[in-house]
């Protein structure tokens, strides 16, 4: 009995690695392919491309009674205004409905954080904020990533379907879940504020931002992750062994 209680307490310590405490509005899950290859097949809302010699990109696109509009904001609510970074050409920078993104509730909503870097070089995302609109333009919700700036060596080297997935905490996904009892998934619209560049630097793009239903990806942890749950594994074998002997 002692020897069954030792283990369930190590294999619980196994499953809660890699888990935070600090709260986190959006949490980043790790890297992702989902179905859809372009900025046209995927239901993108935000497109940057760092200007001339900066390195740095920020933008966002939000909604009024006007329509879409985009602005300079890189974390919270999209404030209008001029902006050298957020792409407006076809598909690349627009809200988004959750039924457009097949998204039926608060838990299957997900950011995917798609960045196209030279040669697949590094970049950190800083913030990330979507914010919830109703089609009239009435701002909704906000949820924020509100971790450590995120430190991506490696990016993709063409516009496409793998990327880093952001989701929904429980708490907020509750919250998204009553804007669509409320709305309906057609009624509540989607626009992203972001910032990246520093310290790793943004050094082109296009980084682009779409939401989809996490139920159709493929989860690839992150790395940080992966070493925990294996350090805790073979804690745990050992423990096994040493008990056994």
């Amino acid at each position: 009995m002692y020897f069954l209680k030792r283990t369930t307490v190590a294999l619980a310590a196994v499953a809660t690695l890699g888990v935070g405490t600090a709260r986190a509005d959006l949490v980043l899950v790790g890297t992702v392919t989902v179905g859809g290859t372009g900025l046209g097949t995927v239901n993108t809302v935000l497109t940057l491309t760092s200007f001339g010699n900066n390195t740095t990109e920020q933008g966002c696109v939000g909604r009024n009674a006007g329509g879409d509009f985009i602005g300079s904001t890189a974390v919270g609510a999209c404030v209008a205004g001029a902006t050298t970074d957020v792409q407006t050409g076809a598909s690349q920078t627009q809200t988004r409905t959750l039924a457009e993104a097949g998204i039926t509730t608060g838990t299957n909503f997900a950011i995917l954080f798609n960045a196209v870097e030279p040669a697949g070089n590094s970049i950190t995302l800083n913030t990330l904020s979507a914010n919830f609109y109703n089609n009239a333009g009435t701002l909704l919700y906000t949820a924020t990533y509100t971790g450590a700036p995120h430190n991506f060596l490696t990016t993709q080297t063409g516009t496409g379907n793998t990327g880093e997935m952001f989701t929904l905490d429980a708490t907020q996904a509750a919250i998204v879940q009553g804007l669509i009892t409320a709305n309906t998934a057609a009624g509540v619209r989607v626009g992203l504020a972001t910032s990246a560049g520093n310290p790793l630097p943004a050094q082109g793009g296009p980084e682009t931002f779409f939401i989809f239903n996490n139920g159709a990806a493929t989860v690839t942890p992150e790395p940080s992750t992966v070493v925990l749950m294996a350090t805790g594994l073979v804690g745990l074998v050992g423990f096994v062994r040493r008990r056994r002997a």
